[in-house]
């Protein structure tokens, strides 16, 4: 009766592990399908070929008839940066939601890799206490148990080494969100405020001024998206 409980607790233990090693062994797939499709680099190619559509032209220092040609072409180019500014910001928003849904899998992975790591440790300990213990096993019994803490053990080092992945990519994620979250929240309404402001007075002054926010708010898009990406975008 002894020796049918100690060969159901193995049995048991075993089953239990087995559960644990194969849940982490998923996570780890999808982290590795999420690393070689990075979201990332999708969205910051993206901005970055948006950003440069909507460079702009200063303003010369001109007078006479020529000032007022080149203040036609200005304005005109400023209509057309307007309207690209709509298609931009729905870019940003797109943007953000997909990096969400990608934070949000992140942590989840991540708590599903501690969670099964916590149970194996665990189940580790239980088995070890349990060949230690004196109790009746076969030989092929404590080579079971044995190689079992083998393959967990394993499990546990593939478990930490993927959080550590998904710290990277969590923090790296992390950044973009900010960097794009500023361009919403900041950089654009001012852009076009000032854009507004220039059509409104025609002043050399406004328009350089609106200008200059396009060049910092399109130099700000490249930045995080190097960082964000991990490759070099040519400011165009």
């Amino acid at each position: 009766m002894y020796e049918m409980t100690e060969q159901t607790e193995i049995t048991s233990l075993i089953a239990e592990a087995d559960i644990s090693r194969k849940n982490i062994a998923a996570a780890a797939n999808i982290l590795f399908r999420l690393s070689q499709n990075d979201p990332t680099v999708k969205i910051c190619g993206t901005l970055t070929v948006a950003a440069c559509s909507l460079s702009t032209e200063d303003f010369p220092d001109v007078s006479g008839i020529k000032k007022y040609i080149y203040l036609a072409r200005v304005l005109e180019r400023i209509d057309e940066t307007e309207e690209k500014l709509k298609g931009f910001q729905s870019e940003l928003t797109g943007a953000l939601t997909e990096l969400y849904k990608t934070d949000e899998l992140l942590r989840t992975l991540s708590d599903k890799l501690k969670k099964e790591s916590d149970i194996l440790l665990a189940l580790e300990k239980k088995i070890t206490g349990l060949i230690s213990s004196g109790a009746a096993l076969s030989a092929s019994e404590k080579q079971l148990m044995e190689h079992q803490l083998s393959d967990m053990n394993m499990s546990q080092i593939v478990a930490v080494k993927n959080r550590q992945l998904i710290d990277n990519m969590a923090a790296n994620n992390s950044a973009l969100i900010s960097g794009i979250a500023s361009v919403e929240t900041t950089l654009l309404p001012l852009w076009r405020s000032q854009l507004l402001q220039a059509k409104a007075t025609c002043a050399a002054d406004d328009i350089r001024r609106s200008f200059e926010t396009g060049r910092l708010t399109t130099e700000k898009i490249f930045s995080f998206a190097y960082k964000g990406s991990g490759k070099k975008f040519a400011n165009k």
